[in-house]
């Protein structure tokens, strides 16, 4: 029985835009996202560096100088965006190093939504959903809370723009550099790409997509070469399946609702996972909202469609990818239960997986535009508009995980009058506790990182 009449087919009707207005685009998205990601943020913890932004980018940096340490892996892998900014921050005044890399980061996060608008063009034709949908990384309600403003965890955001680069397809060899180029230097910042190599099958047949998945598959290479050459090592911690299962539903589902940790497992303990279970029923839906109706060759939603089914299967996949790569205690729910959840706040794998389901609400509200009927498109219209007002309310800033650590300038200040003691080296404490970088004391004197401190 043909679904047609629940979502009639779209019209050819199209959006125009000034060509100024499409070409200055990406630049206003990726400035408000920029802008977004800083404010989002407090004062305290802009200052202040998150695990290995210290104790291994900055410390690898100073160690090996800036060629080596580029290419330096880290855990098994490569971790080139990250190194980058690290390069560029240490060109600054080390009194102004944490800040540096918080700006930088945010900054990447700006280029992130840019390079959304300026390769969705085909999957979202309309500005406006193509737009909201490039700030939803930085509008995803649990990024605050350890992954956004610090290098350690700046791959989850690189992580939402692989899909769309690879549904790229340029209208010329040129037009395929800067996408092919990006992929490369994504897969080489995060090893997790290889969760949408599904994608590179889809390039087959057009020829000027060769180059973005060979980017992608060269990025990947190298990085699988870096897992062979440096394995990573692991506790011997075996994570239960149903723990990972219930952390999905509690961790990158919930946080939609409830940025703070502490309120979700309030709301846990109220009503169980029957909050979070209907919340994950409403992304299905949004989901089906953009597969149903008939399917026709050349109807303009075949990019929509492909883009739609891999988010929904991406979140859970790399939710479940992370914790089982990386195990932990403190998704132990069916030891400690769901309260648990108020203690050890959000993990930093929620951040990716959230992302791909916030997401999808806007693909939805786009193929509703896209039908031209008026009803349809006023429901549209009023989803995008509640979404975002909803977005925008809960990403107020608040405490984050390196919320009451000492701050980089307290910890330069403090290493000062240690210098002053008498002392060569210096160790300036960071979050979290136990994380830090060891500095000499010529280097803080002269308020200038050496090109090379062995």
């Amino acid at each position: 029985m043909s679904t047609a009449s629940a979502v009639p087919a779209p019209t050819t009707r199209t959006v125009a835009v000034p060509r100024w207005a499409s070409r200055s685009l990406p630049v206003l998205v990726g400035v408000v996202a920029a802008v977004v990601a800083w404010l989002r943020l407090p004062a305290g913890a802009r200052d202040t560096l998150w695990a290995e932004d210290s104790a291994l980018f900055l410390q690898q940096r100073l160690q090996l100088g800036p060629l080596a340490s580029l290419v330096h892996p880290y855990d098994g892998y490569q971790h080139l965006v990250p190194r980058l900014l690290t390069d560029v921050a240490t060109a600054l005044p080390v009194a102004d190093y944490a800040r540096a890399v918080t700006a930088l980061c945010c900054i990447v996060v700006g280029l992130v939504a840019a390079a959304t608008v300026a390769f969705s063009g085909a999957v979202l034709p309309h500005p406006v959903t193509r737009s909201l949908f490039a700030l939803v990384p930085v509008l995803t309600p649990v990024v605050a809370f350890e992954v956004l403003g610090n290098t350690a965890n700046l791959h989850s955001f690189l992580l939402f723009l692989v899909p769309v680069v690879l549904l790229v397809r340029p209208r010329t060899w040129a037009g395929a550099v800067t996408p092919g180029v990006v992929a490369l230097v994504v897969a080489l910042s995060e090893i997790q790409s290889v969760y949408f190599l599904p994608l590179v099958l889809l390039t087959v047949r057009h020829r000027r997509a060769w180059p973005v998945a060979g980017g992608l598959l060269v990025g990947l290479a190298l990085q699988f070469a870096s897992v062979l050459s440096s394995p990573r090592v692991r506790p011997p911690f075996q994570q239960g399946l149903g723990d990972v299962v219930t952390g999905w539903f509690v961790e990158p589902v919930l946080s939609v609702l409830y940025p703070k940790a502490s309120s979700a497992a309030d709301r846990l303990g109220e009503y169980g996972l029957v909050l979070p279970a209907l919340l994950a029923v409403g992304f299905v839906a949004a989901t089906a909202v953009v597969l149903v109706g008939r399917w026709r060759r050349g109807d303009g939603l075949g990019p929509l469609r492909t883009l739609a089914i891999t988010l929904l299967v991406a979140s859970p996949l790399a939710w479940a990818a992370g914790v089982l790569l990386n195990p932990t205690p403190l998704i132990d729910f069916s030891e400690d239960g769901l309260g648990a959840l108020g203690r050890t706040g959000y993990l930093r794998y929620a951040a990716a997986s959230s992302m791909f389901l916030v997401a999808l609400v806007v693909l939805a509200a786009d193929r509703l535009l896209r039908t031209g009927r008026r009803p349809l498109v006023v429901v549209a219209v009023l989803v995008l508009v509640g979404w975002v007002a909803f977005l925008g309310w809960r990403a107020t800033p608040y405490d984050v995980a390196r919320s009451g650590a000492p701050t980089w300038t307290s910890a330069v200040r403090d290493g000062r009058q240690q210098c002053d003691g008498g002392v060569q080296d210096t160790r300036l404490q960071q979050a979290p506790t136990g994380w830090g970088v060891t500095l000499r004391c010529t280097t803080i004197r002269t308020d200038a990182f050496p090109e090379h401190q062995p």
